[in-house]
């Protein structure tokens, strides 16, 4: 509840705030250290952590969804991948600030050749989520709200399709498990790279 609470008042403060840095000695040369950056401090508690989501599908068939969450580039983004249990299908999203629009941006990419460009906006009890998609056969727009509530995750989505017709895309509730290895990434470029 502590990251609910202080989600709005975070981006009150954040927004516009850009990172700064602290002059470190090594071998005589000074060396910047970048600090934290404060606008992608809300996602803090999910970083490092993966998650399992029990859930339904688009067509209300059950799932479950393993996601893993992490800091990249020094702290300026934040990254979820996610991999569907039993099942070949797969994502990646990366999130980050957007100083100059002063909103959350994110791209997601997927193993089956779809991506989307989206926005997210904190809420009172998570966020909020709109997503324009491209290279889907028949879905256009996806809208998701995501409540945390302590260490439990629920996501509710909404997909558009071309006709403008809206179809509920299932619900997940996503608790903490142990770290999983969902795609062997180094290993695959290894493997390819050794069989050509």
């Amino acid at each position: 509840m502590k990251l609910l609470k202080s989600l709005s008042a975070l981006l009150l403060l954040v927004v516009g705030c850009a990172s700064t840095g602290d002059a470190a000695e090594s071998n005589g040369a000074k060396v910047v250290e970048a600090a934290a950056y404060a606008p992608m401090e809300i996602f803090a508690p999910l970083a490092g952590r993966t998650f399992k989501g029990d859930g339904t599908g688009p067509g209300g068939e059950p799932i479950i969804d393993i996601v893993n969450y992490e800091f990249i580039l020094g702290g300026r983004a934040f990254q979820a991948t996610h991999k569907l249990k039993d099942s070949a299908y797969g994502g990646r999203t990366i999130f980050f600030f957007d100083e100059g629009a002063k909103k959350y941006i994110f791209h997601y990419f997927t193993t089956a050749g779809f991506h989307t460009t989206g926005e997210v906006e904190p809420t009172e009890t998570g966020f909020t989520a709109s997503e324009s998609v491209a290279g889907h056969e028949s879905i256009v727009e996806v809208r998701s709200e995501i409540i945390i509530d302590g260490d439990v995750i629920r996501v509710a989505a909404k997909y558009i399709d071309k006709n403008g017709d809206t179809a509920e895309g299932g619900e997940r509730v996503y608790q903490p498990v142990e770290h999983a290895i969902l795609f062997f990434d180094a290993a695959d470029a290894a493997i390819g790279a050794a069989s050509e």
